[in-house]
């Protein structure tokens, strides 16, 4: 039999078997294992990267919008994260709590001063006059209102005009009221002449008005409610009576008539 030359002997490589030192084997099974170890190392860290990081960019801008939307809100939140911030104001009261106070500006709450060298005391407005007049007074004035009307309404136009009595009953009426009446007439002394008849005053009745027909009587001021009864004479005689809201004005120690609403004459 030819006996077979080991592979050294016929000029081959030697393989991993035929390497028996210990040492080699024992560096290459080390190397082996850093490289399976690097390797390992590196899918972990990939797969951590992975984990940590959005899907993709989409992702990313929908969690911001939405943490936008939450934190800032709809309302004032979107137009700052857009740059679009507007510097208009809605009105207080309608955007801003009522807790909150709204500062004024130091122009609106500087007050008024007094103007320098002026010893003028303010302006304010008078309290309204609620004193009623005196017993006196009351009776005072009734006394004019009485006396100008039998004067106003004793008529007799064939002896005097209308002018000339006007002027007789100025001294219980204010000039005010007796050239009212001058200007205005009475076309009821011009029917009484006509008819050839005069007239009388058969009483006079003075009482106090309603109160919501009449101004609060003061002390220089008094509303009465007047019927005169009067009786004529001439072509068409008769009685009748004239209603009139009579007003007397204190003028210093005396009481003068000084507005009239009602009838004039018979």
């Amino acid at each position: 039999m030819i006996a077979v030359p080991p592979a050294r002997d016929r000029g081959q490589e030697p393989t991993d078997s035929d390497i028996t030192h210990p040492t080699e084997r024992s560096e290459r099974t080390s190397r082996r294992q850093r490289r399976s170890d690097n390797a390992a190392r590196e899918r972990a860290a990939l797969r951590d990267r992975r984990r940590s990081e959005p899907a993709s960019p989409l992702g990313v801008i929908a969690v911001v919008v939405l943490l936008a939307v939450i934190v800032l809100g709809v309302g004032g939140g979107l137009p700052r994260l857009f740059g679009k911030e507007s510097n208009d104001q809605g009105p207080v009261g309608l955007l801003t709590p009522s807790g909150v106070a709204v500062n004024e500006p130091e122009t609106s709450r500087t007050s008024v001063s007094a103007v320098p060298g002026s010893t003028t005391e303010p302006l304010t407005t008078p309290p309204p006059q609620t004193e009623r007049p005196g017993a006196a007074a009351t009776v005072a004035a009734d006394n004019t209102t009485r006396s100008w009307a039998n004067l106003f309404y004793k008529r007799s136009p064939a002896t005097e005009t209308y002018e000339q009595l006007v002027n007789r009953a100025q001294q219980f009426t204010t000039p005010e009221l007796a050239a009212s009446f001058a200007s205005a007439g009475d076309a009821t002394y011009e029917a009484l002449r006509s008819s050839g008849g005069t007239s009388e005053v058969l009483s006079v009745t003075i009482t106090t008005p309603r109160a919501d027909t009449a101004p609060t009587d003061t002390q220089t001021r008094i509303t009465r409610l007047v019927t005169v009864k009067i009786r004529t004479t001439g072509k068409d005689p008769g009685t009748f009576d004239v209603p009139l809201l009579v007003t007397v004005f204190r003028d210093e120690q005396r009481w003068l008539v000084g507005s009239i609403d009602g009838g004039t004459g018979p």
